[in-house]
């Protein structure tokens, strides 16, 4: 292969670049290029029920070790191989990172923490999370799944939200134990506008699982506001059942804020407010992730995630997941 064949995949690798520098563009690229280009690209792969993601990953990795075992002859082919993979991501998804914030789209500065407004919100919560508690045995997922569409696609414009789409649903993943080892329960790949959830997930979880890797579907990079757009899309349910599913799904962010925020003594006054049902399910799906999670792998993962998350202006990385509690402190007063 001639090195010629680098030029194309570095030339449009400069545009993502361009977009990468430029909010303006990156805006552009979230409202209007990307909306029809994860519409186009769902409906295709939309006809095979498992995840084309993971063909992709699989076929590329083969592709590389191929190349260097022949590294002599292929060393071109390997670096074009890279190049387009790279694109592909932010073309297909990956520039919806250097979007307008949803503070800047709100139009509304982050919340500055104010103990007060924390204590505030630590008590209301704690009142829907007892008073809203509800055994969940069942789950009609297609319904779950409509009723979550429907809510994404009220939103107002200013959210710069996708539109979803009837053909768009969970794939099934074919090696589905990689993901318990490294603690992942779902993501939305850049390559095929696909969400991937892990078939392992427990039902209470899978509703703010859903709606959380659904608005990233729809466009959303930051984890923090997947996960406040995940447990809106579960509090605007007219089910109980549902809205307690979001408030326990958010329950593991609350307890990391207030440990943080609250002196070691108030932090367990206020676990001993919290209904006995709801520690014990909290404890429950801890100890049943825990059990399929793989400490060296997932610490491997854990670290090149949050690497990744930083190099694309997540600047707080992985712990970017708990700061869904100040998007809810700023966005709703």
């Amino acid at each position: 292969m001639k090195c010629s064949s680098l030029i194309p995949p570095t030339l449009l690798l400069g545009v993502v670049l361009l977009c990468r520098a430029n909010q303006a563009w990156a805006d552009w690229y979230a409202l209007h290029f990307y909306p029809a280009w994860s519409g186009a690209v769902s409906r295709i792969s939309a006809i095979v029920p498992f995840s084309l993601e993971e063909v992709v990953v699989i076929a590329a990795v083969a592709a590389a070790i191929f190349c260097l075992l022949r590294l002599r002859k292929r060393w071109v082919a390997l670096i074009s191989l890279i190049l387009w993979i790279i694109v592909w991501a932010y073309v297909g998804w990956g520039l919806n990172y250097f979007r307008s914030s949803i503070f800047e789209r709100a139009g509304k500065r982050p919340e500055v923490f104010e103990p007060q407004r924390f204590q505030q919100f630590l008590e209301d919560y704690t009142q829907q999370l007892n008073e809203g508690w509800q055994p969940f045995e069942t789950l009609d997922k297609p319904t779950l799944e409509q009723e979550i569409k429907t809510y994404y696609a009220t939103l107002p414009d200013k959210w710069g939200l996708a539109q979803p789409k009837p053909w768009q649903r969970p794939k099934r993943l074919l090696v589905n134990w990689i993901y318990n080892a490294v603690g992942v329960s779902g993501y939305v790949g850049p390559f095929f506008s696909e969400i991937q959830i892990n078939h392992d997930a427990p039902l209470r979880q899978y509703p703010l699982l859903y709606a959380h890797e659904l608005s990233h579907l729809l466009g959303v990079s930051n984890e923090a506001e997947a996960n406040y757009w995940g447990y809106r899309a579960c509090m605007a349910s007219a089910r109980p059942e549902i809205r307690y599913a979001g408030l326990q799904s958010l329950l593991p962010y609350v307890l990391s804020n207030a440990r943080a925020a609250l002196s070691k003594e108030a932090y367990e006054n206020w676990l001993q407010t919290l209904r006995p049902e709801v520690l014990e399910v909290y404890n429950t799906e801890r100890a049943y992730w825990l059990d399929r999670y793989s400490p060296w792998i997932g610490r491997l993962h854990g670290w090149f995630y949050d690497l990744f998350l930083k190099s694309n202006r997540i600047s707080s990385g992985t712990a970017n997941y708990n700061e869904v509690i100040r998007l809810i402190l700023t966005l709703e007063e």
